[in-house]
């Protein structure tokens, strides 16, 4: 089985994400598309013998550049193949390892054309005092604090590859392409950004790409995001100055 990832300037998250999953059984390669980082994720991820890395620059003034990426991302899939999808700031849990390695061994149970979701739980974490950052324990994961967001929130991240399928909508995607979906209750751990600011500049990247979609005269995306109170601005077209 070959896990997917993608990644823009994640140098301090790449140790403890590969090496929680880096070797087990089920797997084979980890392929991982890279925007374009400034700092050493690169290097970081090439430490590990199971990882190839791959560069795509992010294009933020694109409207759909969160999915174009994720498509560029499939496209090193080989055909037929099981792919699972991993964000650099989520972890497997027990469960979910088990999973995979029962799919692994018996791969009929995603059949040709398949997909599959897993439920996942979101975790706020222990900050510091009066600070955004995030206490870690020694593995370098946050400490949990408690569950946020819904749950189980399923989310598609193992797909059986056919050259018909593709990502729509960005930043939240829907998968195309598929016949049969499946779903698992063994958790993707999930847990806000170390640095809390760095999220917020996440919500701020989706704010663009929906303003750019208003600013070209576009339809919403199948799952338009809401704005915060504290971001609602720059969902405005005119909060933004384009360039290419």
């Amino acid at each position: 089985m070959i896990i997917l990832m993608k990644c823009l300037d994640e140098e301090k998250y790449v140790p403890r994400c590969l090496k929680h999953f880096h070797d087990e059984p089920f797997v084979t390669k980890i392929i991982i598309i890279d925007g374009g980082s400034t700092d050493f994720t690169v290097q970081e991820c090439k430490k590990f013998p199971k990882a190839s890395v791959f560069i795509h620059k992010w294009l933020d003034w694109y409207h759909d550049n969160e999915v174009c990426q994720s498509n560029i991302a499939l496209s090193y899939i080989p055909n037929n193949e099981l792919a699972f999808i991993l964000d650099f700031d989520e972890m497997m849990s027990d469960e979910l390892k088990v999973k995979l390695g029962e799919i692994d061994k018996s791969q009929s149970i995603i059949p040709s054309d398949g997909a599959a979701c897993f439920s996942r739980r979101t975790y706020e974490v222990i900050r510091y005092e009066d600070s955004h950052h995030a206490i870690l324990d020694k593995t370098g994961w946050p400490l949990i604090s408690h569950q946020i967001g819904q749950y189980p929130d399923y989310q598609m991240r193992l797909v059986r590859k056919n050259y018909q399928m593709k990502w729509i909508n960005s930043p939240h995607h829907h998968l195309i392409g598929h016949i049969d979906e499946q779903f698992f209750d063994a958790d993707i751990i999930h847990f806000e950004k170390d640095d809390y600011r760095d999220r917020v500049r996440i919500e701020k990247k989706w704010a663009l790409a929906q303003a750019r979609r208003r600013s070209l005269g576009l339809e919403a995306d199948i799952f338009e995001s809401s704005p915060k109170a504290t971001i609602a601005e720059y969902y405005n077209p005119e909060a933004w100055v384009w360039e290419i």
